[in-house]
């Protein structure tokens, strides 16, 4: 795969259950380590940042969880988007909506509530062509082959 790795980040509100939260960040991480960093918010409100990171055959499951669990409009805007979505460093940023993720749901975020997931496309040269190239080589065949399930997504059956 043409992936060095997956980084994810998500904020814990001070209105947010973190166990919630870290429960919906887990959904896709195949049993991967939460790192917690506490901050305070402009106005003295505790806020937590959830970040964690795939590296190898789990950023492999991961595109495999989007091509699965994606809705096929969802898919569509992702494989349309991927210049807009790409930076200048190669690396892809997908919003995942958090409250679908709490359901067991993967979609993609319509608003700021979300869990970003960073790709690291590996690209030789690392330019912002080559990393377009390469992410369209990723995506090209997603949606072509569904999976669709009957019951709420779960890594854990991946």
């Amino acid at each position: 795969m043409d992936i060095h790795n997956i980084n994810f980040r998500t904020i814990v509100s001070a209105t947010e259950s973190e166990d919630r939260v870290r429960s919906a960040l887990s959904n896709f991480l195949f049993d991967n380590e939460i790192d917690v960093v506490n901050t305070e918010g402009h106005f003295g409100n505790r806020i937590s940042i959830l970040q964690a990171r795939l590296k190898g055959r789990k950023c492999i499951q991961f595109i495999e969880l989007l091509n699965s669990n994606l809705p096929s409009n969802d898919l569509d805007r992702l494989k349309n988007e991927l210049e807009e979505r790409m930076d200048d460093e190669c690396n892809l940023h997908i919003r995942l909506d958090k409250q679908a993720a709490f359901q067991g749901m993967v979609k993609l975020a319509a608003s700021s509530d979300t869990i970003d997931a960073q790709i690291k496309i590996k690209a030789y040269p690392a330019r912002y062509e080559n990393a377009i190239a390469v992410a369209e080589k990723i995506f090209e065949n997603c949606g072509q082959i569904r999976h669709y399930r009957t019951k709420p997504l779960s890594c854990k059956d991946t």
